[in-house]
């Protein structure tokens, strides 16, 4: 019977406020074989005591700060599970995460099983815990173009603590950048998903937590993904960008709104130059315009198709 060990890393930095919430939702899986793994990154407020607090019910390990790529990469190092699901410290598990997850393994083969990551829909809630927003990607997105596997991690649908990886992809391919604070999930994602088999699954498995103290709001993160953004934008191969959206000037138009939408303006900013180089032409652009316009109108005609079948 497949019935796997799976290791939940939880990085805390100061973490206090929402830690306990976090492991709760990670002990409380209906999938019990796991184990809990907690990585103090060097916390100066009362995050020790909290993860003390639990006991043997979770494997704790503490260590200078040095950011939430290093405490990873230690919760990885130490992990005995065949799996790793990532948990941030302020965010939330469905209790049925795990269990789904190795459920759709469990119909796999066993050599795709150990070369499948998968990734799920998500929510949002608030500092209050309360859902805000619920985020359907196989109802905004056409999911077949999952086939190629970068497509969920340029379009940004890829939000890392939904996914479960086998652990031996990172002895492969490589652990998180630490020279990265902020941006080193985008980083690795970009490094695994087209290496290895992707699958999406529509189930809700994770509350993820917007609140004002989180690091991704600093003027550095943002300079950090900006960075990281214009590399992508530059490197990718054309081929791909035109797959994804068909054309060449459609993809630096989406791709220029999508970083304007999260606030990476650099980004955005290289990507219009990106398509006022391809096509100066002001038609080509009012054309883009025009269909970014509509696309909302076919997204919503997509969904309400989709739900009837």
């Amino acid at each position: 019977m497949f019935n796997p060990l799976i290791s939940i890393i939880i990085p805390v930095y100061n973490g206090s406020k929402y830690l306990k919430e976090a492991i709760d939702s990670a002990l409380a899986q209906a999938y019990q074989n796991i184990e809990v793994i907690v990585v103090n990154d060097g916390s100066t407020d009362n995050s020790e005591e909290i993860i003390k607090s639990y006991g043997t019910k979770v494997r704790y390990f503490k260590k200078e700060n040095g950011g939430v790529s290093t405490a990873l990469n230690l919760g990885i190092k130490e992990a005995k599970g065949e799996y790793i699901s990532w948990l941030s410290h302020d965010d939330v598990y469905e209790v049925n995460k795990i269990e789904v997850q190795v459920k759709a393994l469990t119909n796999l083969s066993q050599e795709k099983r150990d070369k499948t990551i998968l990734f799920s829909n998500y929510r949002i809630i608030d500092g209050q815990s309360k859902v805000i927003e619920t985020c359907p990607i196989h109802l905004v997105h056409d999911i077949e173009k999952f086939s190629n596997h970068l497509y969920p991690v340029i379009k940004g649908l890829v939000f890392g603590c939904t996914l479960l990886i086998p652990k031996r992809c990172f002895f492969e391919y490589g652990l998180f950048d630490v020279k990265r604070k902020t941006s080193q999930d985008t980083e690795m994602w970009m490094r695994l998903f087209p290496k290895y088999s992707i699958l999406f699954q529509k189930e809700y498995l994770f509350l993820s937590r917007r609140h004002l103290d989180q690091g991704t709001n600093s003027s550095r993160a943002k300079e950090e993904s900006n960075d990281l953004w214009c590399s992508i934008i530059n490197n990718l191969d054309e081929k791909d960008k035109i797959f994804f959206d068909g054309t060449l000037e459609y993809f630096y138009f989406s791709t220029y709104k999508q970083m304007n939408r999260v606030g990476y303006k650099i980004a955005a900013n290289y990507a219009w130059e990106k398509l006022n180089y391809l096509n100066k032409s002001p038609i080509s652009i009012l054309k883009c315009r025009i269909i970014y316009l509509f696309n909302p109108f076919f997204s919503k005609v997509n969904r309400i198709f989709r739900k009837l079948i």
